[in-house]
């Protein structure tokens, strides 16, 4: 009963009475077999910036807010190693609290030990709901084509202006629990207009979804970017002050001087205007850095596009 309230599933149990002689065979539960074509799947059913995230479970599985763990969440309220789902070997799946600040919980119940999840619990790890649940092919399709939809932009793929918004105040709200710096860029396609009117709207798109990959390649694990809207860019860097956010904005700039994208044999050359600002020193809220880095753009406009300005 004390391995039953642990939250071991009635398998584990048996094992137990067997190894200890008090297990009739007439009281043994059922052999479980192994979900036949089904996978174990978490999906994020309730967050401020996670909603929709999801994922087989391939192997031990660590949930937490470090980058570093299987299921990262953005969430505060989650430690940085905050849970753990392990395959028992025998298609059950063992969950553990990894002595958490604040707990987990299954359907409101506290776990204080490892426990057996069944299909459609649903985990409470902070702020943070996550469903598990047994998945065949077509339901993991469903759920990643959802994700697709609410967290990425199909023209850059790009985090979605959502998902970056939410991302962008957590990571702002964890450097200032660290102390450290955090800016923001704000950017302005130099020449899409005239690319639109002279070729086509097709042509203006293609060097939009282009730039955007392009941003992500240099920024590599430094930031995260988003396109603002339109041939808009935003980008924050934790960890960045002033001057290195600079650093990194005049490297995005050279790179889409330097691109020479071509779509139908058709060259196009656009540039990018960049403003940037930085927490603490110029802003202190999400708000104030993006409005104070857009007014830097404008003055990077007014200065004659193409350039980077604080």
């Amino acid at each position: 009963m004390k391995l039953q309230q642990a939250g071991l599933s009635d398998k584990a149990v048996d094992r137990h009475r067997l190894e200890a002689g008090t297990l009739r065979a007439d009281e043994a539960s059922p052999i479980a077999q192994p979900h036949a074509g089904k996978r174990a799947f978490l999906s994020v059913i309730r967050s401020r910036a996670d909603i929709g995230i999801n994922g087989c479970l391939l192997g031990k599985t660590v949930i937490g807010r470090n980058s570093t763990c299987d299921f990262p969440l953005h969430d505060l309220k989650v430690s940085g190693h905050h849970a753990s789902i392990t395959p028992s070997g025998d298609g059950e799946y063992i969950l553990e609290d990894l002595n958490s600040t604040n707990g987990t919980r299954v359907d409101g119940s506290p776990v204080n030990g490892p426990r057996a999840l069944r299909d459609g619990d649903k985990i409470f790890v902070g702020e943070t709901v996550i469903r598990f649940s047994l998945a065949d092919d077509l339901d993991v399709d469903f759920h990643s084509q959802v994700a697709t939809l609410v967290g990425v932009d199909l023209l850059t793929d790009l985090p979605s202006k959502r998902r970056f918004d939410e991302a962008l105040e957590f990571a702002l709200q964890d450097s200032i629990q660290r102390g450290t710096s955090f800016a923001v860029l704000m950017m302005d396609m130099d020449g899409v207009k005239q690319i639109n009117d002279t070729h086509g709207h097709i042509y203006g798109a293609y060097v939009i979804g282009e730039t955007g990959r392009l941003i992500a390649r240099v920024l590599r694990s430094r930031g995260q970017a988003s396109r603002f809207g339109g041939d808009e860019f935003s980008v924050f860097l934790p960890d960045h002050d002033l001057d290195a956010a600079c650093d990194v904005a005049e490297q995005i700039r050279f790179a889409v001087e330097s691109a020479g994208f071509e779509l139908n044999g058709i060259r196009l050359s656009p540039t990018i205007s960049i403003g940037a600002s930085s927490y603490p020193d110029v802003a202190r809220d999400p708000l104030s850095l993006i409005t104070t880095a857009d007014a830097a753009l404008y003055r990077a406009k007014a200065r004659g596009k193409n350039c980077v300005m604080t």
